[in-house]
Protein backbone atom coordinates (compact mmCIF):
# COMPACT_ATOMS: atom_id res chain seq x y z
CA UNK A 1 0.00 0.00 0.00
CA UNK A 2 1.04 3.28 0.19
CA UNK A 3 2.65 6.40 1.54
CA UNK A 4 0.86 9.96 2.67
CA UNK A 5 2.03 13.02 3.93
CA UNK A 6 -0.81 15.32 4.20
CA UNK A 7 -0.35 19.44 5.00
CA UNK A 8 -3.35 20.08 6.27
CA UNK A 9 -2.71 22.73 9.67
CA UNK A 10 -3.45 26.32 10.70
CA UNK A 11 -7.43 25.75 11.11
CA UNK A 12 -10.19 23.24 11.77
CA UNK A 13 -11.38 23.35 8.22
CA UNK A 14 -7.83 22.45 6.92
CA UNK A 15 -7.17 19.94 9.69
CA UNK A 16 -10.20 18.23 9.77
CA UNK A 17 -10.30 17.14 5.63
CA UNK A 18 -7.03 15.94 6.61
CA UNK A 19 -7.29 13.51 9.40
CA UNK A 20 -10.21 11.99 7.58
CA UNK A 21 -8.32 11.35 3.92
CA UNK A 22 -6.04 9.81 7.26
CA UNK A 23 -8.55 7.65 8.67
CA UNK A 24 -9.92 6.23 5.11
CA UNK A 25 -6.66 5.59 3.71
CA UNK A 26 -5.04 3.79 7.41
CA UNK A 27 -9.00 1.42 6.71
CA UNK A 28 -6.66 0.80 3.13
CA UNK A 29 -3.26 -0.48 4.51
CA UNK A 30 -1.80 3.19 3.92
CA UNK A 31 0.89 4.80 6.03
CA UNK A 32 0.31 8.07 6.92
CA UNK A 33 1.40 11.04 8.51
CA UNK A 34 0.30 14.59 9.51
CA UNK A 35 2.00 17.86 9.10
CA UNK A 36 -0.07 20.41 11.48
CA UNK A 37 0.77 23.83 12.89
CA UNK A 38 1.91 24.28 16.22
CA UNK A 39 -1.31 25.93 17.06
CA UNK A 40 -3.48 25.01 20.24
CA UNK A 41 -6.26 24.33 18.08
CA UNK A 42 -4.47 21.85 15.82
CA UNK A 43 -2.95 20.12 18.69
CA UNK A 44 -6.08 19.90 20.46
CA UNK A 45 -8.10 17.99 17.96
CA UNK A 46 -5.31 15.79 16.49
CA UNK A 47 -4.31 14.17 20.01
CA UNK A 48 -8.03 12.70 20.15
CA UNK A 49 -6.79 10.56 17.14
CA UNK A 50 -3.96 8.48 18.18
CA UNK A 51 -3.73 6.12 15.57
CA UNK A 52 -2.60 9.44 13.23
CA UNK A 53 1.08 10.19 13.58
CA UNK A 54 1.96 13.34 12.88
CA UNK A 55 4.77 16.48 13.48
CA UNK A 56 4.49 20.20 13.44
CA UNK A 57 6.29 22.32 11.49
CA UNK A 58 6.74 26.61 11.37
CA UNK A 59 4.20 28.36 9.11
CA UNK A 60 2.56 31.86 9.33
CA UNK A 61 -0.02 33.52 7.11
CA UNK A 62 0.61 35.79 4.38
CA UNK A 63 0.35 39.46 5.07
CA UNK A 64 1.79 42.13 3.27
CA UNK A 65 2.20 44.46 6.09
CA UNK A 66 6.71 44.82 6.51
CA UNK A 67 6.20 42.48 9.82
CA UNK A 68 3.81 39.60 8.32
CA UNK A 69 5.73 39.81 5.32
CA UNK A 70 9.15 38.96 7.22
CA UNK A 71 7.40 36.46 9.39
CA UNK A 72 6.03 34.89 6.14
CA UNK A 73 8.85 34.31 4.29
CA UNK A 74 11.37 33.34 7.87
CA UNK A 75 8.60 30.71 8.23
CA UNK A 76 8.11 29.42 4.77
CA UNK A 77 12.02 28.56 4.79
CA UNK A 78 11.96 26.68 7.77
CA UNK A 79 8.84 24.67 6.83
CA UNK A 80 10.41 23.86 3.74
CA UNK A 81 13.21 22.85 5.75
CA UNK A 82 11.49 21.06 7.69
CA UNK A 83 9.30 19.38 5.37
CA UNK A 84 12.22 18.00 3.61
CA UNK A 85 13.74 16.55 6.71
CA UNK A 86 10.57 14.65 6.79
CA UNK A 87 10.52 13.61 3.41
CA UNK A 88 14.27 12.06 3.53
CA UNK A 89 12.97 10.18 6.62
CA UNK A 90 9.29 9.25 5.55
CA UNK A 91 9.44 8.98 1.66
CA UNK A 92 6.18 9.27 0.92
CA UNK A 93 4.57 8.22 -2.19
CA UNK A 94 2.29 11.48 -2.17
CA UNK A 95 2.69 14.58 -0.76
CA UNK A 96 -1.54 15.76 -0.07
CA UNK A 97 -2.26 19.45 0.80
CA UNK A 98 -5.67 20.93 2.02
CA UNK A 99 -4.51 24.41 1.76
CA UNK A 100 -3.44 26.57 4.97
CA UNK A 101 -0.29 28.54 5.58
CA UNK A 102 1.97 25.14 5.40
CA UNK A 103 0.11 23.26 2.67
CA UNK A 104 2.75 25.42 0.21
CA UNK A 105 6.16 24.21 1.75
CA UNK A 106 5.56 21.14 1.89
CA UNK A 107 4.27 20.59 -1.38
CA UNK A 108 7.18 22.41 -3.11
CA UNK A 109 9.59 19.92 -0.52
CA UNK A 110 7.86 17.00 -1.77
CA UNK A 111 8.00 18.27 -5.45
CA UNK A 112 11.71 18.24 -5.37
CA UNK A 113 11.84 14.82 -3.70
CA UNK A 114 10.30 13.46 -6.19
CA UNK A 115 6.74 12.78 -4.55
CA UNK A 116 3.71 13.09 -6.19
CA UNK A 117 1.81 15.79 -5.82
CA UNK A 118 -2.18 16.73 -5.21
CA UNK A 119 -3.94 19.37 -3.89
CA UNK A 120 -7.41 19.96 -2.46
CA UNK A 121 -9.12 23.35 -2.39
CA UNK A 122 -12.59 23.61 -0.26
CA UNK A 123 -13.34 26.98 -1.41
CA UNK A 124 -15.53 28.06 -4.11
CA UNK A 125 -12.68 30.56 -4.60
CA UNK A 126 -9.26 29.03 -5.10
CA UNK A 127 -6.68 30.19 -2.20
CA UNK A 128 -3.53 31.61 -3.01
CA UNK A 129 -1.24 28.21 -1.75
CA UNK A 130 -3.63 26.12 -4.12
CA UNK A 131 -2.70 29.15 -7.25
CA UNK A 132 0.60 29.09 -6.49
CA UNK A 133 1.25 25.02 -6.32
CA UNK A 134 -1.24 24.02 -8.72
CA UNK A 135 1.39 23.95 -11.61
CA UNK A 136 3.55 21.19 -9.88
CA UNK A 137 0.28 19.16 -8.49
CA UNK A 138 -0.43 15.55 -10.50
CA UNK A 139 -3.84 15.86 -8.93
CA UNK A 140 -6.44 19.04 -7.71
CA UNK A 141 -9.27 18.36 -6.05
CA UNK A 142 -11.82 21.19 -6.59
CA UNK A 143 -15.63 22.00 -5.80
CA UNK A 144 -18.21 21.00 -8.43
CA UNK A 145 -18.17 23.88 -10.91
CA UNK A 146 -14.96 25.73 -9.52
CA UNK A 147 -12.00 26.46 -12.30
CA UNK A 148 -8.60 26.81 -11.79
CA UNK A 149 -7.29 28.80 -14.91
CA UNK A 150 -3.98 27.39 -16.48
CA UNK A 151 -4.40 23.53 -15.48
CA UNK A 152 -4.89 20.84 -17.46
CA UNK A 153 -8.30 18.86 -17.03
CA UNK A 154 -6.48 15.71 -16.60
CA UNK A 155 -5.30 16.53 -13.84
CA UNK A 156 -7.98 18.20 -12.24
CA UNK A 157 -11.42 16.56 -10.37
CA UNK A 158 -14.35 17.54 -8.79
CA UNK A 159 -14.69 16.76 -4.90
CA UNK A 160 -16.02 17.90 -1.86
CA UNK A 161 -14.91 17.91 1.67
CA UNK A 162 -13.36 14.76 3.43
CA UNK A 163 -15.27 14.21 6.74
CA UNK A 164 -13.78 12.38 9.33
CA UNK A 165 -15.59 9.28 9.81
CA UNK A 166 -17.91 10.30 13.29
CA UNK A 167 -18.85 13.80 11.92
CA UNK A 168 -22.87 12.07 11.23
CA UNK A 169 -25.88 13.19 12.45
CA UNK A 170 -27.50 12.02 15.64
CA UNK A 171 -30.87 11.64 17.65
CA UNK A 172 -31.69 15.57 18.22
CA UNK A 173 -33.10 14.83 21.72
CA UNK A 174 -30.44 12.93 22.76
CA UNK A 175 -27.91 15.42 21.62
CA UNK A 176 -29.52 18.02 23.70
CA UNK A 177 -29.73 15.94 26.69
CA UNK A 178 -25.73 15.02 26.53
CA UNK A 179 -25.35 18.76 26.30
CA UNK A 180 -27.39 18.98 29.62
CA UNK A 181 -30.19 21.13 27.98
CA UNK A 182 -33.94 20.39 27.59
CA UNK A 183 -34.58 17.88 24.90
CA UNK A 184 -37.77 19.20 23.72
CA UNK A 185 -36.85 23.10 23.62
CA UNK A 186 -35.84 24.78 20.18
CA UNK A 187 -32.01 25.55 20.05
CA UNK A 188 -30.21 27.67 18.47
CA UNK A 189 -26.14 26.92 18.06
CA UNK A 190 -23.56 29.93 17.22
CA UNK A 191 -20.29 29.31 16.25
CA UNK A 192 -17.52 30.87 14.22
CA UNK A 193 -15.22 28.16 13.14
CA UNK A 194 -12.93 26.22 14.95
CA UNK A 195 -11.35 29.69 16.18
CA UNK A 196 -14.51 31.11 17.05
CA UNK A 197 -15.74 34.51 15.83
CA UNK A 198 -15.87 37.80 18.37
CA UNK A 199 -18.74 39.17 17.16
CA UNK A 200 -21.04 36.38 16.98
CA UNK A 201 -19.64 35.84 20.46
CA UNK A 202 -20.79 39.29 21.54
CA UNK A 203 -24.01 38.99 19.79
CA UNK A 204 -24.65 35.94 21.79
CA UNK A 205 -24.15 37.10 24.67
CA UNK A 206 -25.90 40.59 24.19
CA UNK A 207 -29.03 38.53 22.86
CA UNK A 208 -29.25 35.70 25.19
CA UNK A 209 -31.49 36.82 27.65
CA UNK A 210 -33.98 37.56 25.05
CA UNK A 211 -33.71 34.22 22.78
CA UNK A 212 -34.64 32.47 26.42
CA UNK A 213 -37.07 34.84 26.65
CA UNK A 214 -38.57 33.40 23.19
CA UNK A 215 -38.76 29.77 24.41
CA UNK A 216 -35.31 29.33 22.80
CA UNK A 217 -31.87 27.60 24.18
CA UNK A 218 -28.74 28.84 22.89
CA UNK A 219 -25.30 27.12 22.86
CA UNK A 220 -22.16 29.42 21.37
CA UNK A 221 -19.01 27.94 20.22
CA UNK A 222 -17.09 30.99 21.41
CA UNK A 223 -13.29 29.96 20.63
CA UNK A 224 -10.17 29.19 22.21
CA UNK A 225 -8.36 32.07 24.13
CA UNK A 226 -11.87 34.59 23.67
CA UNK A 227 -14.50 33.14 26.57
CA UNK A 228 -13.56 31.11 29.15
CA UNK A 229 -15.49 27.84 29.76
CA UNK A 230 -18.72 29.79 31.00
CA UNK A 231 -21.50 26.89 31.70
CA UNK A 232 -24.93 27.63 31.99
CA UNK A 233 -24.78 31.38 32.28
CA UNK A 234 -28.79 31.64 32.69
CA UNK A 235 -31.40 28.68 33.98
CA UNK A 236 -35.36 28.35 33.31
CA UNK A 237 -37.59 27.44 34.95
CA UNK A 238 -36.74 23.46 34.14
CA UNK A 239 -33.35 24.59 36.09
CA UNK A 240 -32.19 24.20 32.62
CA UNK A 241 -29.51 26.18 30.85
CA UNK A 242 -31.08 28.28 28.52
CA UNK A 243 -27.74 29.94 27.47
CA UNK A 244 -24.33 27.93 27.27
CA UNK A 245 -20.92 29.86 26.29
CA UNK A 246 -18.22 27.38 25.93
CA UNK A 247 -14.44 27.64 24.39
CA UNK A 248 -13.92 24.43 22.16
CA UNK A 249 -15.82 21.94 21.68
CA UNK A 250 -14.19 18.90 18.85
CA UNK A 251 -17.32 17.12 19.25
CA UNK A 252 -19.44 19.01 16.31
CA UNK A 253 -22.28 16.25 15.78
CA UNK A 254 -23.00 16.62 19.11
CA UNK A 255 -23.88 20.47 18.85
CA UNK A 256 -24.98 20.81 15.39
CA UNK A 257 -27.38 17.84 15.71
CA UNK A 258 -28.91 19.26 19.15
CA UNK A 259 -29.58 22.30 17.10
CA UNK A 260 -32.15 23.47 15.16
CA UNK A 261 -31.08 26.79 13.18
CA UNK A 262 -27.42 27.60 13.52
CA UNK A 263 -25.85 30.66 12.87
CA UNK A 264 -22.34 30.19 11.26
CA UNK A 265 -19.04 31.75 9.47
CA UNK A 266 -18.93 30.06 6.05
CA UNK A 267 -15.98 28.52 6.12
CA UNK A 268 -15.62 25.50 3.48
CA UNK A 269 -15.04 22.81 6.58
CA UNK A 270 -17.93 24.10 8.59
CA UNK A 271 -20.57 24.23 6.01
CA UNK A 272 -19.72 20.58 5.14
CA UNK A 273 -20.28 19.83 8.22
CA UNK A 274 -23.97 21.78 8.64
CA UNK A 275 -24.80 19.78 5.72
CA UNK A 276 -23.58 16.38 6.78
CA UNK A 277 -25.59 17.07 10.40
CA UNK A 278 -29.13 18.42 8.60
CA UNK A 279 -28.44 21.76 10.74
CA UNK A 280 -30.46 24.55 8.45
CA UNK A 281 -27.90 27.65 8.67
CA UNK A 282 -27.90 31.82 8.65
CA UNK A 283 -24.81 32.39 6.93
CA UNK A 284 -22.73 35.32 8.63
CA UNK A 285 -19.50 35.23 6.45
CA UNK A 286 -16.42 36.49 7.25
CA UNK A 287 -15.73 39.64 5.93
CA UNK A 288 -12.10 39.81 5.67
CA UNK A 289 -11.31 36.38 3.76
CA UNK A 290 -8.88 36.21 1.61
CA UNK A 291 -10.87 36.63 -1.70
CA UNK A 292 -13.65 36.76 0.06
CA UNK A 293 -13.79 33.29 -0.35
CA UNK A 294 -16.30 32.97 2.69
CA UNK A 295 -19.04 34.96 0.80
CA UNK A 296 -19.06 32.98 -2.57
CA UNK A 297 -19.13 29.24 -0.31
CA UNK A 298 -22.44 30.92 1.07
CA UNK A 299 -24.21 32.55 -2.01
CA UNK A 300 -23.40 28.79 -3.35
CA UNK A 301 -25.10 27.21 -0.32
CA UNK A 302 -28.10 29.15 -0.32
CA UNK A 303 -28.10 28.76 -4.12
CA UNK A 304 -28.52 24.91 -2.76
CA UNK A 305 -31.71 25.94 -0.73
CA UNK A 306 -29.55 24.88 2.70
CA UNK A 307 -28.97 28.28 4.19
CA UNK A 308 -29.41 32.28 4.37
CA UNK A 309 -27.19 34.31 3.72
CA UNK A 310 -26.59 37.64 6.29
CA UNK A 311 -23.74 40.21 5.75
CA UNK A 312 -21.82 40.86 8.53
CA UNK A 313 -22.75 44.46 8.80
CA UNK A 314 -26.36 43.76 9.12
CA UNK A 315 -25.59 41.60 12.08
CA UNK A 316 -28.00 43.78 13.88
CA UNK A 317 -30.99 42.13 11.48
CA UNK A 318 -30.33 38.47 13.06
CA UNK A 319 -32.57 39.07 15.81
CA UNK A 320 -35.73 39.22 13.74
CA UNK A 321 -34.30 36.55 11.09
CA UNK A 322 -33.80 33.83 14.08
CA UNK A 323 -37.10 34.72 15.53
CA UNK A 324 -39.40 34.21 12.75
CA UNK A 325 -37.36 31.64 10.83
CA UNK A 326 -36.97 29.10 14.35
CA UNK A 327 -40.95 29.34 13.85
CA UNK A 328 -41.28 28.47 10.30
CA UNK A 329 -41.49 24.44 10.81
CA UNK A 330 -42.12 24.12 6.93
CA UNK A 331 -39.11 26.63 5.60
CA UNK A 332 -36.74 24.47 8.11
CA UNK A 333 -37.73 21.26 6.42
CA UNK A 334 -37.63 22.72 3.25
CA UNK A 335 -33.72 23.97 4.09
CA UNK A 336 -33.76 20.38 5.56
CA UNK A 337 -33.82 18.98 1.78
CA UNK A 338 -31.45 21.68 0.34
CA UNK A 339 -29.22 20.10 2.74
CA UNK A 340 -29.61 16.50 1.85
CA UNK A 341 -28.72 17.37 -1.67
CA UNK A 342 -25.63 19.11 -0.67
CA UNK A 343 -24.36 16.54 1.03
CA UNK A 344 -24.65 13.58 -1.42
CA UNK A 345 -21.22 13.37 -2.16
CA UNK A 346 -18.83 11.60 0.74
CA UNK A 347 -15.52 12.58 -1.49
CA UNK A 348 -13.22 10.62 1.20
CA UNK A 349 -13.78 7.68 -0.67
CA UNK A 350 -13.23 8.94 -4.16
CA UNK A 351 -10.49 11.11 -3.10
CA UNK A 352 -8.71 7.92 -1.61
CA UNK A 353 -9.64 5.81 -4.83
CA UNK A 354 -7.80 8.44 -6.72
CA UNK A 355 -4.91 8.14 -5.20
CA UNK A 356 -4.47 4.85 -5.38
CA UNK A 357 -4.44 4.84 -8.80
CA UNK A 358 -1.75 7.73 -8.99
CA UNK A 359 0.84 6.26 -7.30
CA UNK A 360 -0.23 2.67 -8.95
CA UNK A 361 0.50 4.40 -12.30
CA UNK A 362 4.05 6.25 -10.93
CA UNK A 363 5.26 2.62 -9.99
CA UNK A 364 4.32 0.86 -13.01
CA UNK A 365 5.49 3.18 -15.26
CA UNK A 366 8.55 4.02 -12.77
CA UNK A 367 8.06 8.01 -12.76
CA UNK A 368 8.16 8.09 -8.47
CA UNK A 369 11.31 8.69 -7.29
CA UNK A 370 10.36 8.64 -3.93
CA UNK A 371 9.23 5.16 -4.18
CA UNK A 372 11.98 4.57 -5.67
CA UNK A 373 14.21 5.60 -2.86
CA UNK A 374 12.62 2.67 -0.52
CA UNK A 375 12.81 -0.17 -3.15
Amino acid sequence: MGRALIACGGTGGHLSPGIALAQELILRGWSCRLLISSKKVDTRLIKKYTEIEYDSIPGSGLSFRPLGLFRFVRDFIKGYRSSLKLLEAYTPDVVIGFGGFISASSLLAGARKGAKIAIHEANRVPGRGTRLTSRIADRIYLPEGVSLPGNRADRVSFAGIPLRSEIQPLDKQAARRSLGLNPFRKTLLVFGGSQGARSLTEWSMNHAERLGQNGLQLICLAGLGFASERGAEARGKDKLPIARFIEFSDDMPTLLSAADLVVSRAGAGSLAEIARCRAPAILIPYPFAADDHQARNAEWFEEQGGGILLADPDLENLIGIIEDLIEDDLKLETMRNGLLSIDADNSRFGIADSLEALISDSVSTGTNTAAGQRS
